[in-house]
């Protein structure tokens, strides 16, 4: 609300609608804008005035040897997580910050082995492994869930064998019903970028059919919720071991959309659990399941080589970093390029070589693995 007398001057017309243009006197919080002026302030006192090094492959966190140990501070916004072996340098710093930021309200800061941060609970209790679970974010997910019909009951498995199959003829949902299924989505796509993986795929298929879902889309998002329902208290559960060693398994299901297009699965492990996976729809048609594989290779080659560079910035010696296939045909093209390609492969774009020249560099090497024993999201 405002006096139309005194601003009356200042109003435009846009789209039929009155508009008025403020400049702001500070940083609104929630803007594009105001993040990045305080990453600026933020960084800018941790590197200049405490004497951090920004990590070069991401700019929201930073390192510094202090009484011979490495004390490192990620963020995210402006949520700050610390960690250094020693209870006092950690609360120096939080001085330190607390005078910088805590002029006019305190900070808040949490200490100890259990942690509660956007809905997820993470849990470093045991020593050596860390465990991220969302059981009250799940609770309150299968709250605002329909409760009749497909959605009764509890599931073995996120998702049948027909996921990815497609009916044209088959009837939309009404509006409300869809909306439903859109938040749902939403919700489900949160919670498994987060704590549960096991869920990615069926996420990935539901992700695609948001806009017009259909009675054949609803019955599989039940059946993702009732796999959710009976596995409410699961989590992730990571535990990294001193090998140095990335391991990397990429599969790839050729032409299971109803495109025909392929679809990509990547799990990567540095001892025990995923910290990061990803179930992907490829973006092109290919003519072949070596060629689908790949493709699902050039999928997870930025994560793959950001992966090796970011830990050996942080400090962390990296000894190998492999990647298990079960399609030995793609590999050898992976390993030699251009000159191991034939007829059914000489059309394939350059791009897909990119593992080839990381190959070269001995950033990283292919592996087979046998189809049984590979872990994937496919």
């Amino acid at each position: 609300f405002f006096d139309p007398n005194k601003y009356r001057k200042f109003m435009v017309k846009e789209g039929g609608k009155d508009v008025i243009y403020v400049e702001l006197t500070k940083a609104l919080y929630g803007t594009l804008q105001a993040a990045l002026l305080f990453w600026e302030n933020l960084s800018s006192f941790l590197i200049d005035d405490l004497g951090f090094k920004m990590n070069k492959y991401d700019q929201c966190v930073v390192n510094k040897m202090i009484n011979g140990k490495q004390c490192t501070i990620i963020w995210h916004v402006d949520d700050l997580k610390l960690s250094h072996v020693s209870r006092d340098v950690l609360e120096e710093i939080v001085a330190r910050l607390e005078e910088k930021y805590g002029k006019e309200a305190p900070l808040s800061v949490t200490q100890g082995k259990v942690h509660d941060y956007l809905g997820m609970t993470i849990d470093f209790s045991k020593r050596g492994k860390v465990r991220f679970s969302m059981v009250d974010y799940v609770e309150n997910l299968l709250e605002e869930a329909p409760k009749d019909g497909c959605f009764v009951g509890t599931a073995a498995t996120p998702a049948a064998n027909h996921l990815f199959r497609i009916s044209d003829k088959a009837t939309k949902i009404n509006k409300e019903d869809a909306e439903k299924f859109h938040r749902c989505t939403a919700q489900l796509l949160y919670l498994s970028k987060r704590a549960r993986p096991d869920m990615q795929t069926a996420v990935a298929f539901q992700c695609t059919r948001v806009k017009r879902p259909d009675i054949h889309d609803w019955k599989k998002l039940g059946r993702a919720i009732r796999y959710l329902r009976g596995t409410s208290d699961l989590g992730l559960t990571l535990e990294g071991d001193s090998g140095g060693i990335l391991k990397w398994w990429i599969d790839a299901s050729f032409a299971v959309h109803h495109d025909m297009r392929s679809h990509t699965g990547i799990t990567m492990s540095m001892g025990k659990g995923s910290p990061y996976s990803a179930s992907i729809r490829q973006k092109v048609n290919t003519k072949s399941s070596t060629e689908a594989e790949l493709v699902g290779v050039d999928d997870g080659m930025a994560m793959i080589t950001w992966t090796r560079r970011f830990l050996e910035e942080q400090g962390m010696s990296i000894k190998d970093n492999i990647i298990y296939q079960d399609n030995r045909s793609a590999m050898l093209l992976e390993q030699n390029g251009r000159r191991s390609s034939g007829k059914r492969t000489r059309h394939i774009g350059i791009k897909y070589f990119f593992v080839t020249d990381r190959i070269n560099k001995g950033e990283l090497r292919v592996e087979y693995c046998p189809t049984d024993d590979m872990w994937g999201c496919e």
